[in-house]
């Protein structure tokens, strides 16, 4: 009888080999393809949000909303029953969604009324990592991020413009912006919690103002060495260098934050425009 021809042990180790140089060479490209469809989907959410800006300017004259309670608005805890969500966790207590709690809407959320919409799945990923990493955090509430961008502060009130019409160049004044979650020496010294991003001039104690996020081109391992989206007034998302500065006179710098938030004519000012 004729026995069937098989693979000699050579033969074996050499498909093995072939296989794991195949794995070698596809794993990182898989990554690299889910990093760019992470990094498409947080542009996506922000064009979305400057389009919900842009409808909601439509039908109030013009005039911004309030930032802290603009999408999520925490403010209302403890009222009509809602529960009190701690300021400093707001960002991922799961109780703050209007999906849950409708009360916590705020008056943009009828534009974008899908909790996906206001999650980047890069920002989801390092938050899972160093999300307990922000000052005053309550242990017994879980990290599960509910939103991700923070509204310019500097919009809606009365130290930045009240309304779009009064922006001086739209195509540089952010609108909506990543910020960080964690602590940077030096540069981040507060953090999301609100949707609120304020970004304090140097002349003004700018250590402690907020600081754009910094996950975007980096590694969980190095999450300072990235950058973050904000889409602008006039539409466009942009990827920004969290530590780009501008010489001031008087040997001042202006920092990202500032330079890209302050919409009203002095933005590279040396001392406090606000």
């Amino acid at each position: 009888m004729q026995k069937k021809p098989a693979f000699t042990l050579i033969e074996l180790l050499v498909v093995i080999a072939i296989i794991a140089m195949l794995l070698a060479i596809l794993v990182p490209s898989l990554q690299l393809v889910k990093e760019r469809a992470q990094f498409i989907i947080c542009k996506t959410n922000l064009r979305s949000y400057g389009l919900a800006m842009k409808l909601y300017l439509n039908e109030h004259d013009d005039k911004y909303p309030e930032s802290k309670t603009s999408m999520f608005n925490g403010d209302v805890g403890g009222t009509n029953g809602l529960p009190v969500i701690p300021w400093r966790c707001q960002w991922h207590d799961e109780r703050i969604s209007p999906e849950n709690n409708p009360g916590f809407a705020g008056p943009l959320w009828e534009y974008m009324d899908s909790q996906k919409a206001h999650m980047c799945p890069t920002f989801k990923k390092f938050a899972k990592v160093h999300g307990a990493d922000h000052p005053g955090h309550n242990a017994s509430i879980p990290i599960k991020p509910q939103y991700a961008y923070s509204q310019n502060a500097f919009m809606g009130r009365s130290y930045g413009v009240l309304k779009e019409s009064q922006v001086i160049n739209s195509a540089e004044t952010l609108v909506w912006v990543e910020e960080t979650i964690w602590l940077i020496p030096n540069w981040a010294g507060w953090v999301l919690n609100d949707t609120c991003f304020f970004s304090r001039h140097q002349d003004d104690n700018p250590q402690w103002g907020d600081f754009i996020a910094t996950y975007h081109g980096t590694s969980i391992a190095k999450p300072n060495d990235g950058k973050g989206n904000a889409v602008f007034v006039d539409g466009h998302v942009e990827l920004l260098d969290p530590y780009y500065t501008v010489d001031l006179p008087g040997g001042k710098q202006a920092r990202a934050g500032f330079i890209y938030s302050w919409p009203l004519k002095g933005k590279l000012s040396p001392n406090i425009p606000y």
